[in-house]
């Protein structure tokens, strides 16, 4: 393989791994969930909210292009030899770590050489920068990210938790929460990093009340449930903020373009790390709403202002995705869940660099989508990405 584009590669396999994570466990449990549904009921008139939204989205999603990869190749090809400086520009591939390629599809690429020192420096520099920043997150993701790897993982927990104990940002309260409750967590400040305290500092975030939920059913409490599904209820927005580490690092981008590669590396890495702090028990939510609430009208009211909410203000795909199942379980009703698989689907036919596909470019663009997605969220960024690709 080619030095520089094992790299890319890489990112892009991070990339494709953390967007999978966003459908892949759900739709796995789509036909065991299916099975279990109530009837349709008749689908909602048009001039409905609701109905106006999936008005609203068909006619979006019908003009967007078929083929816009396709669109994409026949720009490159066209395109006269390259004359900007960008794209002959030396980001900084072939400094990092090197895989040979094996035949087998099965294991990993062996690495064949480390990083320079030049990939190393350029990552140490990114360090520095988010710990002398003024954002408190900068500072609890430059301890996640461990550049260099300084510390052990117990410390870098225990690093974290420490800032996520005295602050008040909800950001940093979020991360150090997820960090807390890893299996294995040791880390002495974590006591004071309770759901309770997550959904105080982060008023009308939905996602801390779904492990309330879960930890309420667990002891069996019914009066924490009804709590938790009421505040579910009255919730505006259900954040995770899966990409909040991506950008921070890539807001401290260097001027100098042969660090794009470390940074991107960084960034892209970043993902992963994230995702394993970030899952809340989503299936404690879907159990309490299945078979349409049990009977019982008023927890499947509150099933579907749940749904609502996550459809309306999501900022990743899994949640985005999960509205449409929560609906699915409360009501029998499929045509949201069947609207946000259609889009998921064009979303990922209609991604493409739109670069001329030179590594470099490429890579800024990646960095690029994923401070859009730290920014505006994963959904949206994904719907303004698609959009780019429409031909004039």
């Amino acid at each position: 393989m080619r030095p520089g584009l094992a790299v890319v590669r890489r990112a892009a396999i991070v990339v494709g791994v953390a967007l999978g994570v966003a459908g892949g466990w759900w739709w796995l449990r789509a036909p065991a969930l299916e099975r279990a549904a109530a009837p349709m009921p008749p689908p909602p008139d048009i001039e409905t909210p609701a109905g106006r939204a999936r008005r609203d989205a068909a006619i979006a999603l019908a003009t967007m292009p078929d083929d816009p990869w396709t669109f994409a190749e026949s720009l490159a090809a066209s395109a006269p030899a390259p004359t900007d400086a960008r794209e002959k520009e030396d980001c900084g591939l072939a400094d990092g770590p090197q895989f040979a390629k094996t035949d087998s599809t099965d294991e990993e690429p062996a690495l064949t050489r480390a990083a320079s020192s030049t990939w190393r420096a350029a990552q140490a520099r990114i360090d520095s920068a988010l710990r002398a920043s003024a954002d408190p997150m900068d500072r609890a993701v430059a301890d996640l990210l461990n550049i260099g790897n300084l510390r052990t993982p117990g410390a870098v927990q225990e690093a974290v938790a420490q800032q996520a104990a005295v602050s008040s940002d909800p950001r940093v309260v979020a991360l150090g929460y997820g960090v807390c409750h890893q299996d294995g967590a040791q880390a002495s400040s974590c006591a004071a990093l309770t759901a309770e305290r997550w959904a105080q500092v982060d008023p009308g975030n939905g996602v801390p009340w779904i492990d309330l939920l879960a930890q309420a059913r667990a002891r069996g409490d019914d009066a924490a449930i009804q709590d938790a599904m009421a505040h579910l209820a009255d919730a505006t927005r259900f954040d995770l903020r899966l990409f909040a580490p991506a950008g921070a690092v890539a807001r401290h981008l260097p001027a100098d373009a042969r660090d794009l590669a470390a940074v991107g590396d960084l960034a892209v890495g970043s993902i992963g790390q994230a995702a394993a702090v970030s899952m809340p028990p989503f299936m404690a939510l879907l159990d309490v709403c299945r078979r349409q609430a049990a009977g019982d009208a008023a927890r499947a009211r509150q099933c579907r202002e749940i749904s609502d909410a996550m459809f309306e203000h999501s900022d990743t795909l899994i949640t985005y995705g999960i509205s449409g199942a929560l609906l699915f379980q409360a009501t029998g009703d499929t045509s949201r869940r069947d609207l946000i698989r259609t889009e998921r689907t064009l979303f990922a036919a209609h991604w493409s660099p739109g670069t001329g596909f030179a590594p470099c470019r490429d890579l800024r663009e990646t960095v690029r989508k994923l401070d859009r997605e730290a920014q505006v969220g994963e959904v949206e960024a994904m719907r303004e990405q698609a959009r780019r690709f429409v031909p004039p």
